[in-house]
């Protein structure tokens, strides 16, 4: 509804303060993901999965009305403070990323499972390589080879994120 809030029924204010707890699912949902990825593990190059990104990638793609790329952004500004990347690069991935989905759902409409991981594995190649870009103009100092290998370990778990974004989204959203 564009009406301003106060010229709303007492009705429509309720149902709009109900709806809006839908976008917390997909954003706790990255969120989760985000911290999953923070795991304790001890390898010697950043071969986890970028599974916030995959995540807003699938939430974007399934229901694009509960990922907009404003949400992208400030999800990728609370994945940057809790991997300890500077400021602004996960954020800046993931809102082009909302906004690349969206464009290409315009343009290509909907599609099978397996386009949508080669689509996803182009887009994490561009992920490393622009997030790569960020990293040397934020000052830290990011070899290309490891970001290469993540993607290709990003481009692998599509279907692992796809299960839980699939599950979630049963659950609580029917």
């Amino acid at each position: 509804m564009s009406t301003d809030y106060r010229l709303r029924s007492a009705a429509d204010r309720f149902s709009w303060v109900t709806s809006a707890w839908r976008w917390l699912v997909p954003g706790t949902t990255v969120l989760l993901l985000v911290v999953l990825t923070t795991a304790p593990i001890i390898l010697p190059w950043p071969v986890l999965p970028a599974l916030g990104f995959v995540a807003v990638f699938v939430w974007t793609t399934f229901q694009p009305g509960l990922m907009p790329p404003w949400l992208a952004f400030v999800l990728g500004l609370a994945a940057d403070a809790l991997t300890g990347a500077p400021f602004g690069v996960s954020a800046t991935l993931y809102a082009l990323t909302a906004l690349f989905v969206r464009l290409f759902e315009r343009r290509f409409g909907h599609h099978r499972f397996g386009f949508d991981w080669v689509v996803l594995g182009l887009l994490s190649l561009a992920y490393a390589l622009v997030g790569q870009q960020l990293l040397v103009l934020a000052g830290v100092e990011a070899p290309l080879t490891p970001l290469l290998v993540q993607a290709a370990a990003t481009a692998l778990s599509y279907p692992f994120v796809v299960l839980i974004c699939g599950r979630v989204q049963r659950r609580l959203l029917r």
